[in-house]
């Protein structure tokens, strides 16, 4: 093969991947690319090898058709375990910023689904900020206290209304500024199916036209609009600004079976200055003597809510944890 090309994935399914490539004169999109071999040199538990936001190399075969060769090494990625197969499954790569898309009522807001995605944000040393979109609505008080809290850590947290139209500008929210955040940049949006996150794009990305879904009232769920994650470029101002947003398919549990106890446990950024003071090395935060982050919950300084949250995550589901 000769004559190499880098190429960034725009989405896949069934080891076929659209991808987009530049040559420094302008951008290509080439479609229904497969695989040279059945998979990439990739983790033996990786669910699949690609996702959007991958940078590949692209050659071309000996009938002259263009083939992934290889895949560069990720600076970071979004994950989530897929219980089905029982391997970790790869969402997103390479993102400048994740967002955690929640919504206020319909989907109701779900503090320990959110406490869940910033571990796994925290794991794989990805800036995180959460948006809780159908800001029109009523928010619960132990929600608004969930946000303080977040708030409190040092996370962002914005307000949204993606499903009213540009004009209403009665409704004062950070659409703005989530904007903003992403000029120039490569983010991810994450989260339940129905809060929001395809409507988010289309008010984000200029011509997006991401499918939107209602949601299922008799569940409280969302109906699972996008089965794909995609990848969404468009250009601002004059044209030189680029915003590049991956929107991902909402996901009704998600679980942390990819990690270790000890590793779940730094992810919760408050428990980071208390865990090198236990008494002992291995220690779960769960029932040990002398446990620094057992007594920084009886003292204030951890929330009993976040610490909750951190309980359910390694002694109950798919995900319990020796």
């Amino acid at each position: 093969m000769k004559q190499q090309l880098e190429a960034t994935v725009l989405w896949g399914a069934n080891n076929i991947f659209t991808v987009r490539s530049s040559d420094g004169t302008g951008t290509e999109v080439h479609e229904h690319l497969r695989l040279k071999g059945k998979i990439l040199d990739s983790d033996q538990y990786e669910h699949n090898p690609l996702a959007p936001g991958d940078i590949v190399e692209l050659a071309r075969s000996g009938d002259g058709d263009l083939q992934i060769v290889s895949r560069r090494p990720r600076k970071n990625a979004v994950t989530r375990w897929n219980p089905k197969r029982q391997r970790v499954q790869t969402v997103a790569a390479n993102v400048d910023r994740l967002f955690v898309v929640t919504s206020t009522q319909e989907p109701r807001y779900r503090s320990q689904f959110i406490d869940r995605v910033l571990v796994m944000a925290t794991l794989e040393e990805i800036t995180a900020a959460v948006i809780v979109n159908k800001a029109d609505l009523s928010l619960d008080a132990p929600a608004q206290r969930h946000i303080a809290v977040l708030r409190n850590l040092g996370y962002e947290v914005y307000f949204t209304v993606a499903d009213v139209p540009e004009t209403a500008t009665q409704i004062k929210t950070d659409l703005d500024t989530v904007a903003s955040l992403i000029d120039g940049a490569t983010v991810a949006l994450f989260g339940q199916s129905g809060v929001g996150k395809s409507s988010l794009i289309n008010r984000l990305i200029p011509g997006a036209e991401q499918s939107v879904g209602d949601v299922s009232v008799r569940y409280d769920r969302g109906r699972h609009t996008t089965t794909l994650a995609k990848q969404v470029i468009a250009t601002t101002g004059a044209g030189t600004v680029p915003r590049v947003c991956i929107d991902t398919p909402g996901v009704r549990e998600y679980s942390l079976a990819q990690y270790e106890i000890t590793e779940v446990a730094a992810g919760f950024r408050e428990f980071r200055s208390h865990i090198q003071s236990c008494r002992m090395p291995s220690c779960t935060h769960l029932h040990e003597p002398e446990c620094a982050v057992l007594a920084a919950v009886d003292s204030g300084d951890i929330t009993p809510e976040r610490y909750d949250s951190y309980r359910q995550i390694v002694t109950t589901g798919p995900e319990r944890m020796r």
